[in-house]
């Protein structure tokens, strides 16, 4: 299988920019994901991918083969692409049966009757569908549904799967499910795939590598441990995750620690965070806390280990999740969320955290 090319791509509508210099690469075989909230352009990248869009500039190839270059205008219509895609709806043709909705893009491309049948089936048996070829889209499940327009998208082995948010529809259990074998299925078929989710547990659970998107912005590209343990930026911090973004102004430089001491708010309160780049003192930064890093401490336990961070800080709220205890805190006036196992009863609480487990985002001029 190739690989996907896109090289600053960049979409106005009506004069409003909603793609800036999108540039990523899909390596062969690679399940890649482009995350990120409503309006932030993903969905809109994957049509250009498809050629459902035309961007502004930039350029779309496939291994050898350019499907978009905007100097010279170069475009391949999106039948001429040769790529599989698979909507949110699904769109399956009701009237058709299971086996003609996957017949359908075998004809377009004119493939010969018999070898039509061996391609159906051995498409709806790897999504484990063909028992059910000769029913209809109504008589189906949403899962079931779901299976039929990923066997269709593969039907004709297409170079590259797009794939547009298609676990939405299904409840969370059958999400939980589906994703389990739908990255079994992209192995096996080891097609170079392209997903597009707002779903932070499937873009973590399903990638290879991630892309992140905000505003019209490709923010960081990374493996799902990268995004999750070094975000680029406090946007990507702040989405990916349960994440505390906390404004104050350094406090103290790095010393022989390599610790950054920052000052929370206006408050007497400090964090030392671990940090390798350069810094000034009295610069405004921003401290992410992901809130399963932060442990909660009894006002009158002993004095936490020395090298730790130990905040005093109120409980305002808390809910019982079955698994946990999740609590809103008020650090002066900084609001914190966190989590525990334990619950704990004191209104007055200490937060303790390792200075490797904080973010820092220096802000520059």
């Amino acid at each position: 299988m190739p690989e996907l090319v896109v090289e600053n791509i960049r979409k106005s509508f009506g004069g409003n920019s909603v793609l800036e210099d999108i540039s990523f690469t899909v390596a062969d075989g690679e399940f890649f994901t482009l995350l990120g909230p409503s309006g932030c352009g993903k969905s809109t990248t994957l049509s250009c991918v498809a050629g459902l869009e035309h961007p502004d500039a930039g350029t779309i190839r496939v291994g050898d083969r350019v499907f978009y270059d905007g100097d010279p205008r170069t475009t391949v219509p999106p039948e001429g692409r040769n790529l599989g895609l698979v909507f949110q709806s699904y769109a399956l043709w009701p009237h058709r049966t299971i086996a003609d909705n996957l017949a359908l893009p075998l004809q377009l491309r004119k493939v010969p009757r018999a070898e039509q049948r061996r391609l159906i089936d051995e498409a709806l048996d790897k999504v484990d569908m063909l028992h059910l070829r000769d029913r209809y889209p109504h008589q189906l499940s949403g899962g079931q549904q779901q299976r039929v327009a990923l066997a269709r998208g593969i039907v004709y082995a297409p170079g590259v799967l797009l794939l547009d948010e298609p676990l939405s529809n299904l409840d969370a259990k059958m999400r939980d499910q589906a994703r389990l074998w739908l990255k079994s299925l992209q192995r096996e078929v080891g097609i170079t795939t392209v997903y597009v989710t707002h779903d932070q547990i499937e873009a973590m659970s399903l990638s290879d590598r991630i892309a992140v998107f905000m505003n019209g912005r490709l923010q960081q590209v990374g493996t799902p441990t990268e995004i999750y343990e070094t975000p680029a930026t406090p946007d990507v911090a702040g989405f990916i995750g349960r994440c505390n973004l906390l404004g104050g102004h350094v406090a103290e430089t790095p010393g022989d620690g390599g610790n950054v001491r920052v000052r929370l708010g206006t408050s007497e309160q400090y964090l030392d965070v671990r940090y390798a780049d350069v810094v000034e003192k009295g610069q405004p930064a921003t401290v992410g806390l992901r809130s399963e890093r932060i442990a909660l401490a009894d006002r009158a336990d002993p004095t936490a280990d020395d090298g730790v961070n130990v905040l005093r800080a109120r409980i305002t709220e808390r809910s019982y999740t079955g698994a946990r205890f999740e609590y809103q805190i008020q650090l002066g006036e900084l609001t914190v969320q966190a989590e525990s196992p334990v619950r704990y009863t004191d209104q007055e609480i200490n937060l303790v955290v390792r200075p490797e487990d904080c973010l820092l985002y220096p802000t520059t001029a």
